[in-house]
């Protein structure tokens, strides 16, 4: 009977675009180990996850959040901890892909049409992805792109929407999500 409840409070959770507390547990690890290694080693090892020649160095860490043997959540939890380890953020983000991307745009010096930006090519790109495996292909450079412009993304939302991809129901609402916040109108910034 608990696991039909916990089943019920993930559904709810997701539907309120709420990250899961194991998504939310994991980030906050990651930063808290990111922030506090004064050794190094464990930034490193997660520096290294999203790499799929050097992604075997963190799974002593993701082991304890992921089964290993789960590819593609593995790799979900890979490349979130390995841009949480590039960037070593003090708390974790608040933007979406979406927002983040129009706000890489905006950022640019010679704005031009936000539909035929750079940025809505690389949205258009993940919004066509049909599964997880070919949305975390696609998503790893956009991941760097975001981060190179100095954006925090909300890694636990982004990891459960990435977990989640694979399933219809939520995979529509999230691509929706997204293309709503790069697109919105310019007086709802």
């Amino acid at each position: 009977m608990h696991h039909t409840f916990s089943t019920i409070s993930l559904r709810n959770q997701r539907r309120c675009n709420l990250p899961t507390d194991r998504s939310v547990n994991f980030v906050n690890y990651v930063i808290k180990e990111v922030t506090d290694d004064r050794g190094k080693g464990f930034g490193a090892k997660l520096r290294k996850a999203d790499n799929e020649n050097t992604e075997y160095q963190s799974w002593e860490i993701l082991s304890r959040w992921v089964n290993l043997e789960w590819e593609s959540d593995r790799k979900a939890f890979a490349l979130i901890g390995a841009s949480i380890a590039r960037v070593k953020p003090v708390a974790d983000g608040k933007l979406s892909i979406g927002e983040a991307l129009r706000m890489v745009h905006l950022k640019d010096k010679d704005i031009g049409d936000l539909e035929k930006s750079s940025s809505a090519l690389r949205l258009r790109r993940i919004l066509a992805c049909k599964e997880k495996d070919e949305l975390m292909d696609i998503l790893k450079p956009v991941v760097r792109y975001v981060e190179s412009s100095g954006l925090l993304l909300q890694q636990a939302r982004l990891l459960d929407e990435i977990l989640w991809f694979n399933n219809d129901e939520s995979r529509e609402r999230t691509r929706a999500k997204w293309a709503r916040d790069f697109f919105r109108k310019k007086e709802e910034s």
